[in-house]
């Protein structure tokens, strides 16, 4: 009877009880994907840390405070509806408050009645903050 108690418990434990750093920093990637894809810019940024650093792919401007990653995002409400699909990454666990994640996406927005897809890289370093797990760069 133990045992199966101790089985039944083991299934319902919560898996991220179990999750890495990796794992966590992630949660983060994908938060960032679900706000994207509903254009929803309040929820894009405040996934950023007070003290990131951004460069987004189209941008010319070095961000490096929030409002200034909020003016980028706000273009979000453009071209909708939008997407980000990820193609493909790599993790590097930097450390036990540190991830970095590199690949490839695709963007889709919506133009004139059109889908139009483009191709991207991307960079995220994720770090643990007193706020939780943030994008730092």
């Amino acid at each position: 009877m133990r045992l199966l108690l101790a089985c039944a418990l083991l299934l319902i434990w919560p898996v991220a009880a179990f999750a890495g750093p990796k794992e966590d920093a992630f949660l983060v990637v994908d938060q960032f994907k679900k706000a994207f894809d509903a254009s929803d810019v309040e929820g894009v940024v405040k996934l950023f840390a007070p003290d990131a650093v951004f460069l987004g792919t189209v941008s010319p401007v070095l961000a490096t405070k929030t409002d200034q990653i909020d003016k980028y995002f706000q273009g979000l409400r453009q071209f909708m509806p939008r997407s980000i699909t990820i193609d493909e990454y790599s993790t590097i666990v930097v450390s036990e408050n540190a991830v970095l994640f590199a690949g490839m996406h695709t963007f889709s927005q919506t133009k004139d009645g059109s889908v139009i897809k483009t191709p991207a890289r991307f960079t995220m370093l994720i770090t643990k903050t007193n706020q939780g797990w943030r994008i730092s760069h």
